[in-house]
Order: C-alpha cells, then sequence, then structure tokens
C-alpha cells in the first residue's frame, strides 16, 4: 500500500508494478501532471534531462 507522491493527491494505491517503484496513483490522474509540471520547470532553468 502506497500514498500517491503527487502533492494535490492523498489517494492510497497497491503497487502492482514489476518492479514495486509505482509513484502516483495513476499516471491519467496524477503521474502526467507531475511529469509536465518537473518537466516544463527544467526547461524555464535549462537543465538538462533526467539520465535513465
Amino acid at each position: 500500500m502506497r500514498v500517491c507522491g503527487s502533492d494535490t493527491c492523498a489517494l492510497r494505491f497497491v503497487d502492482r508494478s514489476p518492479a514495486h517503484n509505482r509513484r502516483w496513483c495513476s499516471m491519467s490522474r496524477c503521474g502526467n501532471r507531475t511529469k509536465v509540471r518537473l518537466h516544463q520547470a527544467r526547461a524555464r532553468r535549462g537543465d538538462p534531462p533526467p539520465e535513465g
């Protein structure tokens, strides 16, 4: 059982991913918005994209 990693969500979910490293309740609900926000912040600062 995990809590969603989004700052604006506190849903709990069962991590059934193969590596057990799921971070968000769902990509369509929280994950995609968080990834877009982080990408835009990096782009504004001029940081290179993360490896991996």
